[in-house]
């Protein structure tokens, strides 16, 4: 078995087996490093599909041959940054992001942020560090314990303690009301129209659009990447590399028994959309809370009707007549969006394929090309 650094020399030189075998071989550790820190198996395994991306195009520029491992997690962990950060501005919001309203919840955010930076501040230096590198690193308490020169059972008691204080301090002045939600007994037979991913500056963000059956009025969600890729990709009707979520969800509703009747979008709290799926079990009809995009996803999936409150598409029609339009630039659509997936993913799965497979994967694609 070659070590490491021999197999980067390899791979810098050219060799392919030699990447793959990289690849392959830290496949598990940073997959986990990336679930652990978007906690979604499926943006996971987005996150790590664009980090080996990035060491494809990259790796030439990595001096240090023995340091690959640290070097690709640290890839990933800043794809994972920038896949939260996308997230934390890309939420089921009803209208979009940067639109009106927003100068108050950004506000707030950066209060809350502010009061758990000063809350972390004000811990043990023990405790601090436990949870810096814990909660922020993404290290596992194993990898916390030797950065920290601890017992393991140390860095428990550290976190435990850590988490009572934080609550204690911010518990207070961190309460959430109880929702107030829009409810309507009419609802109103949608359908998934079409989905968009715009541009504005230097982010991008997406939108789903549901359409009135038989009529005009549309309803805009605003949603993440993970979840834009997942829709596009139904809409497409393309089959990804691997299963998604809702694929895993339809099929286990199926396995079990059980029938999606329908789906429901029928709360609205702080401009965050809700939704409800209405699920035949063996022992009766179940409602079960659901986001509104995997929820859509799982419809689209299984044929099941979409159904949205009056009332969440009279306040849709209020807001986009009260508010002017914000200039975003249109840079693809369903096709695109499950195009650039399966590329993605067949780019680093042809990787980690044996040759003599990834012979017959290529020779497989060009006769169908």
């Amino acid at each position: 078995m070659r070590e490491p650094a021999t197999l980067v020399a390899a791979a810098q030189a050219g060799d392919r087996e030699a990447l793959s075998r990289l690849l392959d071989e830290h496949r598990s550790m940073v997959l986990a490093t990336c679930s652990r820190m978007l906690g979604d198996p499926i943006l996971a395994e987005e996150a790590f599909q664009e980090a080996c991306i990035v060491v494809l195009v990259s790796l030439h520029l990595l001096r240090r041959r023995d340091r690959f491992g640290p070097w690709f997690t640290g890839i990933a962990l800043n794809v994972c940054r920038r896949l939260l950060r996308d997230r934390r501005r890309e939420q089921l919001y009803a209208e979009p992001p940067g639109g009106g309203g927003d100068a108050e919840l950004d506000a707030m955010a950066a209060l809350e942020v502010a009061l758990v930076r000063d809350a972390v501040a004000q811990l043990p230096a023990g405790q601090r560090s436990a949870v810096l590198l814990f909660y922020v690193a993404g290290m596992t308490q194993a990898e916390v314990a030797a950065q920290l020169g601890i017992p393991v059972s140390a860095v428990k008691t550290r976190l435990h303690r850590a988490r009572a204080s934080l609550r204690e301090r911010l518990s207070p002045q961190m309460e959430v009301g109880a929702m107030t939600a829009q409810r309507s007994n009419d609802r109103v037979r949608m359908t998934v129209a079409r989905i968009h991913r715009l541009r504005r500056d230097a982010h991008e963000f997406h939108v789903v659009i549901l359409a009135e059956v038989g009529g005009r009025r549309t309803l805009p969600i605003w949603i993440g990447p993970g979840e834009a890729t997942s829709i596009a990709l139904q809409l497409e009707r393309v089959e990804g590399i691997r299963p998604t979520t809702a694929t895993f969800a339809a099929n286990l509703l199926l396995a079990a028994g059980g029938k999606l009747r329908e789906v429901r979008i029928e709360r609205l709290s702080d401009r965050v959309y809700y939704a409800v799926a209405v699920v035949k079990a063996a022992d009766g009809v179940k409602e079960v809370d659901a986001r509104p995009s995997d929820a859509i996803n799982v419809a689209l999936i299984t044929g099941s009707p979409i159904e949205v409150s009056e009332s969440i598409l009279s306040y849709s029609e209020e807001r986009a007549s009260e508010t002017a339009p914000l200039a975003f630039d249109d840079v693809g659509g369903a096709a695109e969006i499950s195009a650039e997936a399966v590329a993605r993913a067949r780019a680093v799965s042809s990787y980690l394929l044996p040759p003599e497979l990834r012979r017959d994967d290529e020779a497989a694609r060009r006769s169908v090309e």
